[in-house]
């Protein structure tokens, strides 16, 4: 667990300078508090941080085998790692060390990229093979854990866990990218097939990326993808998440976080069923109902300092993410630091999420209306309804941000197209069974996993999702559809007979509230902008409009004054340029 950096010399090996590696990987310090390690040898160099949570202290990264053939990295946990030692050993590999890196290293020797299949857990991991001059950087099938890679101007490959690692090499000038932009102001963030950095590209999630010394590059190839379609019985959920939340757990001792939603409180009912201990919680409240009935150890955090919340989101989140949760998420993780190195949570539950229970109630919706399932398709309806329940920004209200030159440059570009596309390509009949093909292929990864993996990271903590392993989500995607589409989500019902009743709905984030009172003055400088005027994307005329409705209350422009106030911080801390007060 921690965080890689690396350069590799696709055409002829030049050589490495360690400081350039060792500099990238400084970068995201945060993310390896208790070691680092480099490696390099003729066009290719690593560097790691380490945060402990397998393997004890000797468990130092990069690894290599003794013929020096394989050089390997790893971010991420592989929760399977003791059982594949055995596998290896009963092929008469010898596997030193304790850690799950070591048993990487050794797989990949012995199955190379078919290893992939036999992976359990949240990784990226990067291996150079010396006799065949290749790079192999992979992700694991959800996208639980991030790779960012670009071509710089030498020609060499570099490729990190973060952004800012990237920008830490000199020959990478970046520049913002507008499309990508425009996709964050739409949703919220930015997806995976985009980046705020222009020429930055991501290794999407369930896919590896081989580079050839000498041969063209070649596009990212999927291992891996969702599969939408065999039929469960409801009754298999509660053992499919008894499983993943044991191994979540095994060998470590998580603090549990609590939002407010039935995953959360899911994941501490079964917790506490397995332990003798109390479980350790932390939540902004005091969570009653779920700490009383299983008596946990509970810390209540309190509401974010509203001074603190734009530096924090900037400093922990690269690329601008302005969803509630991502605040929220920052205190909980930093809060169970002083408890323990690894959390757990109910995030990525998908079939539980709110915008799969939007969507499901519009499909009701028109069944009772007596719109045929056929022509529903044709028209293109079930898209246009995805798009709705999960809450983008309307095309209208983006374009009116920005300049006229903006706008055209924009002018074919629809965000909504790539949801529309994983739709089409879930190969399913059902638009129930459509969306949630594509929240697995989009939301998942560059939204609920990314806010666990930055607020995990930004606080020292592995951040554990096991509602996102995709053992528990292949069972909760073939529960039957009319319990999917019911009012109660598939885990309450699972869980009918050990949850207490919660509360409909977790307290809203004070965000209208903060931009009338004490981010006003911020509100009001968005119009006055350095750094927006540098850019001459935005119409200012537009932003100073906006301000001064939602302040004096004519309207609630929350949604896209956040956002934008959390642009404006976060291309100023990647770029280095000014922000307003």
């Amino acid at each position: 667990m921690g965080g890689i950096a690396g350069l590799f010399h696709p055409a002829t090996p030049k050589p490495v300078d360690p400081a350039r590696v060792r500099a990238m990987a400084l970068a995201m310090a945060h993310r390896g508090p208790d070691g680092a390690g480099e490696w390099t040898a003729p066009g290719v160099g690593f560097a790691h941080r380490r945060l402990a949570v397998i393997g004890g202290a000797a468990a130092v990264q990069p690894v290599a085998t003794p013929d020096l053939r394989y050089a390997l990295m790893l971010d991420g946990t592989i929760l399977n790692h003791a059982d594949l030692r055995e596998e290896l050993r009963a092929l008469g590999q010898v596997v030193p060390g304790e850690g799950d890196a070591e048993v990487l290293l050794h797989g990949f020797a012995a199955w190379g990229p078919s290893l992939l299949d036999r992976l359990e857990g949240a990784f990226v991991f990067a291996v150079h093979d010396a006799a065949t001059q290749t790079l192999f950087l992979a992700r694991d099938r959800l996208g639980a854990k991030p790779l960012f890679h670009a071509t710089l101007s030498d020609g060499a490959l570099a490729f990190a866990s973060e952004l800012r690692g990237l920008l830490a090499h000199p020959l990478l000038r970046g520049a913002p990218d507008v499309v990508a932009i425009d996709d964050y102001l739409a949703l919220g963030y930015v997806p995976d097939d985009g980046c705020v950095v222009a020429g930055v590209q991501k290794v999407p999630a369930g896919h590896f990326l081989l580079i050839e010394r000498g041969r063209p590059a070649r596009p990212a190839r999927a291992w891996w993808r969702p599969s939408i379609g065999a039929a469960v019985g409801v009754d298999a959920v509660l053992p499919a998440a008894r499983r993943v939340i044991g191994e979540a757990a095994r060998g470590v001792a998580p603090v549990a976080l609590l939002d407010g939603g039935v995953a959360d409180a899911a994941v501490v009912a079964l917790l506490a069923e397995a332990s003798a201990r109390a479980v350790p919680t932390v939540a902004e409240t005091e969570a009653a109902a779920i700490t009383r009935r299983f008596a946990t150890a509970h810390r209540a955090t309190g509401m974010p300092d509203v001074a603190s919340a734009l530096p924090l989101l900037a400093a922990a989140f690269d690329e601008p993410c302005a969803l509630p949760g991502a605040l929220t998420a920052l205190l909980l993780a930093g809060a169970a630091r002083e408890r323990a190195t690894s959390v757990v949570s109910g995030i990525g539950a998908v079939n539980d999420e709110a915008g799969l229970q939007r969507f499901a109630r519009r499909q009701r919706w028109r069944e009772k209306a007596g719109v045929p399932a056929a022509l529903h398709a044709l028209l293109g309806a079930a898209e246009a309804d995805h798009a709705a329940a999960i809450g983008m920004m309307p095309r209208e209200a983006r374009r009116g941000l920005f300049a006229a030159g903006v706008r055209r440059a924009l002018a074919d570009h629809r965000p909504e197209a790539r949801f529309a596309a994983a739709m089409r390509a879930s190969g399913a009949d059902d638009p129930l069974d459509r969306a949630l093909y594509a929240t697995l292929a989009i939301r998942l990864p560059a939204r609920d996993l990314a806010i666990a993996d930055r607020a995990g990271m930004a606080a020292g903590v592995e951040w554990r999702a096991p509602f996102a392993d995709h053992r528990f989500v292949a069972v909760a995607a073939g529960v039957p559809r009319g319990v999917r589409a019911g009012r109660t989500p598939p885990l309450a019902t699972a869980l009918a007979h050990h949850l207490p009743p919660l509360p409909a709905a977790a307290p809203p984030m004070l965000v209208a509230a903060w931009l009338r009172g004490p981010l006003a003055e911020a509100v009001a400088g968005l119009a006055r902008s350095r750094l927006f005027d540098e850019l001459g994307w935005f119409d200012r005329e537009r932003l100073a409009q906006l301000a001064e409705q939602h302040r004096g209350g004519q309207a609630d422009h929350a949604v896209v004054l956040w956002r934008l106030l959390i642009l404006e911080r976060c291309l100023s801390r990647l770029f280095g340029w000014p922000a307003s007060a």
